[in-house]
């Protein structure tokens, strides 16, 4: 209940109260009275009849009687008058008595809506000092009686007179008292109802909001202005809050473009130092790949491979420190294009078929043939880490690259038979630099890395991550794809995994001689006869007749690229000849120039496995070459 209706109700009902009590007692008052009245009437007019009628009576003139009632029956509200005999004889005027009860001394009763009363006619006694007073002392007994019937219409008129009187008193006092509530009580509490008005519009944030000081009692008058003074301070508070968060939103803005400026500036450092280091590790890789033949049966045989696993190892520690980069700084971007889902586990098991070989593990593939809509490059990053860790982690037993639909999608899985992932390690895997304690020694190498970058690459492409692991029973990662309903038309993959001698001739350009030595002397050792460049420029001056097989790098000194040693191989000699473009660049906007050209595309450092599997399929598969655009 509001405080106004409150207030109200407290000054009406007192004064309600007071007044239907006092309206029923003065009701009741002069109900009694006017029965008093009436009754008093009817008795003295009855006596005064008896007195009159003493002669008549006394004498028996009946005559006289009747005289006498008529004169009663003028008298205003008499109904019926009589005189009545011992003997019940009875001498009338008016309305006839129903019912008459004994008779004695004065009485009254009531039937219907009269009202009787009876007074005896007695002669009236004589004076004790009247010396002719013989002996009569006492009253004799009554002669007759005198009976008057009172009509009670006048005193129910009368009553509702009376009562209509007082309703009207009654209310004309409510509406004076309601007037006086509304004019003192109500304008007492409208400060009040001003106050919470004020206090619930600084609430809602109106600081500064004002009220006049209207009050007349001086606690109120005080506590609008401290209400008043209080919004004040309020606004003056908000105004300098808003004045220091537009100072710190401008410094955090600042910083914020501080932030953004040092992780693009640390992502071309990243990118450039990318390109400068794969370099030298590219040319290591394939110096260790063209010493294996010349190792093979000698002691050295087993240094050059823990070289080999040196190299590769510190190859994917750095990768995966520039992915991560690369990722946080968000300057990778999805490419969505059909992905042949089976034949990329198929790659991916003959890349690291040997890795499970030596470790003496099975390796399996069981996926349909179909299509789904993917990057094909992070897909692929996605399910190396994961097939790389289960390698990783799994001692005995093998490892299960697989595929099924499920709820409208293909879901990914990778299964391994490994140590497992204990429940309290689960939640903290996907962490940067996490490796759970209970791998053992020779599992626990690298910076803990490769899942981190699949968590980051699955939210990037959208794809639900999901893992689910018993310790000691093996492990399982789950992604759910999307499906293409139409793929591109199936296309017979050639055997990757093609070995024996490499027939043809090739060109090689790079501007880094150590690069371009190891792999014209990698190639050679494969079968093939390979002419060596450093630049554009020379090749358009020496080289004379076609090749079999291109292999560019992609960025060259002084502004050329591979994309333009493509050009000029094909305006000279054809589209038909295989362009393969190596590159150390990883910057997003290099990344999609290339796959926009629509050339082969390897990754320094190449794997030597990698780059023979690809050559051997341009060479034996002239049908199935790409061309440059």
């Amino acid at each position: 209940m509001k405080i106004r209706t409150r207030a109200f109700m407290l000054g009406l009902l007192p004064t309600l109260l007071v007044a239907v009590v006092l309206t029923a007692y003065h009701l009741h008052s002069r109900l009694d009275d006017l029965e008093r009245t009436m009754t008093q009437q009817g008795m003295a007019m009855a006596h005064h009849l008896a007195s009159s009628a003493e002669y008549g009576v006394f004498s028996g003139n009946t005559a006289e009687l009747d005289k006498l009632l008529g004169q009663a029956m003028e008298e205003p509200g008499v109904a019926s008058a009589a005189v009545i005999w011992p003997d019940q004889a009875r001498l009338a005027r008016g309305e006839a008595i129903t019912r008459l009860p004994p008779l004695g001394k004065a009485s009254q009763w009531q039937v219907g809506k009269r009202s009787w009363f009876a007074y005896p006619v007695q002669l009236s006694p004589l004076d004790k000092n009247d010396p002719f007073n013989e002996d009569r002392t006492t009253a004799s007994a009554p002669l007759a009686w005198v009976v008057v019937g009172i009509d009670l219409h006048q005193k129910q008129v009368l009553a509702q007179r009376l009562l209509l009187a007082s309703l009207g008193i009654t209310l004309l006092g409510l509406a004076l008292s309601i007037l006086l509530i509304y004019q003192l009580a109500l304008s007492g509490v409208q400060p009040l109802l001003d106050i919470i008005a004020t206090v619930k519009r600084i609430s809602s944030g109106a600081f500064g909001t004002h009220m006049d000081v209207t009050a007349r009692s001086p606690e109120l008058r005080e506590l609008q202005a401290m209400v008043n003074q209080m919004s004040e301070s309020l606004r003056s508070y908000q105004q300098e809050m808003e004045a220091k968060v537009r100072t710190v939103t401008a410094e955090l803005e600042y910083k914020k473009k501080e932030a953004e400026q040092a992780s693009l500036a640390k992502s071309r450092f990243l990118a450039a130092a990318s390109h400068d280091l794969r370099q030298p590790m590219h040319a290591i890789s394939l110096y260790v790949e063209s010493l294996k033949p010349q190792m093979q049966g000698r002691a050295a045989e087993d240094t050059l491979n823990k070289i080999e696993r040196s190299i590769l190892g510190t190859v994917e520690l750095f990768n995966a420190i520039l992915d991560v980069t690369k990722l946080d700084a968000g300057v990778v971007q999805p490419t969505l294009a059909p992905v042949r889902i089976r034949k990329l586990y198929l790659q991916l098991a003959d890349e690291f078929s040997a890795e499970a070989d030596r470790r003496g593990l099975s390796l399996r593939v069981r996926a349909p043939d179909v299509w789904i809509e993917s990057d094909a490059i992070l897909l692929e990053r996605i399910v190396r880490n994961l097939l790389s860790n289960a390698l990783l982690h799994t001692t005995r037993g093998g490892v299960l690259l697989s595929a099924r639909p499920c709820q409208g999608k293909l879901r990914l899985q990778i299964w391994d038979t490994g140590s497992g992932i204990a429940p309290e390690h689960q939640p903290r895997i996907f962490e940067e630099f996490y490796q759970a304690e209970t791998q053992s020694p020779q599992t626990r190498h690298g910076l803990g890395l490769g899942l981190a970058i699949v968590r980051r690459l699955a939210r990037l492409l959208g794809y639900p991550l999901q893992l689910h692991s018993r310790s000691g029973q093996g492990t399982v990662f789950s992604l759910d794809v999307p499906v293409l309903e139409n793929g591109p038309a199936d296309i017979d993959e050639p055997d990757e995994g093609s070995s024996g001698t490499l027939k043809g001739w090739a060109v090689v350009v790079d501007d880094d001689p150590a690069v371009l030595n190891a792999l014209g002397h990698l190639m050679r050792q494969w079968g093939m006869e390979t002419r060596l460049f450093n630049s554009l420029q020379q090749i358009v001056h020496d080289l004379q007749t076609a090749p079999d097989v291109v292999l560019a790098d992609y960025q060259l000194l002084n502004g050329e690229t591979g994309l333009m040693v493509a050009c000029e191989v094909h305006k000279r000699w054809g589209a038909h000849i295989p362009i393969v473009l190596i590159t150390g660049d990883t910057r997003t906007e290099t990344i999609q120039t290339l796959r926009q050209s629509g050339f082969p595309i390897l990754h320094k450092p190449v794997s030597a496995n990698q780059l023979r599997a690809l050559l051997s399929t341009l060479l034996q598969e002239p049908s199935i070459r790409q061309t440059g655009g």
